[in-house]
């Protein structure tokens, strides 16, 4: 299978997505901002899902030493998201893309955008790249499966395989648009994954 069709979610997988991403909204209205639903702590202020190696990499470009832990602040910072925030909506030109197509490819199934729908396909892909950053920007395919059975955001959206493997979808396909130098390594490994998590 290619790689393209293999990140364009299934209309059923995404469906069940947004169908548990308005659940989602109507359950944790009144909930804590430690919650891990979509709609209560969309980008968590640290993701859990890595340990920055020793906390310095080198920039092969420069030679210079870069701490981990400040470039995924400046990322955060680049994204104009707060983080906390119970709604994400598209605010650089990355994101409105990956929203626009996101949502055309819903809606062609037959799906009807939203304002979950919206800020999962956000925290989804932004959540990754916190990810490849704090690991050093190496995601092989451990890493991979580390992030996907400990997030917290794909562990409120995933109530059975499909929808599991719908969010995962979504937020490979994020990485395109939010990190696109460290999207291969991603669609790598959920290729190799075959959805074994």
């Amino acid at each position: 299978m290619s790689i393209t069709a293999h990140v364009r979610p299934p209309v059923v997988m995404t469906l069940a997505v947004v169908g548990l991403l308005a659940l989602a909204g109507c359950s944790s209205a009144g909930g804590s901002a430690g919650d891990a639903s979509p709609t209560s702590s969309p980008v968590p202020a640290e993701s859990g899902t890595s340990t920055p190696a020793a906390g310095d990499d080198i920039d092969e470009a420069s030679g210079e030493t870069v701490d981990a832990l400040a470039e995924r602040d400046a990322f955060i910072a680049d994204q104009q998201q707060p983080v906390g925030q119970p709604t994400l909506t598209a605010k650089t030109p990355a994101q409105h893309e990956l929203v626009a197509q996101q949502r055309a490819h819903l809606e062609a199934n037959g799906g009807q955008w939203s304002e979950q729908a919206e800020t999962v396909t956000l925290a989804l892909g932004l959540d990754a790249c916190e990810t490849s950053i704090l690991n050093g920007h190496e995601i092989d395919l451990a890493a991979f499966r580390t992030h996907v059975v400990t997030s917290p955001l794909i562990d409120s959206l995933a109530v059975d395989d499909a929808s599991r493997e719908g969010a995962v979808s979504i937020m490979v396909f994020g990485t395109r648009f939010l990190c696109p130098d460290d999207a291969p390594q991603w669609e790598q490994a959920w290729t190799e994954s075959g959805g074994e998590y």
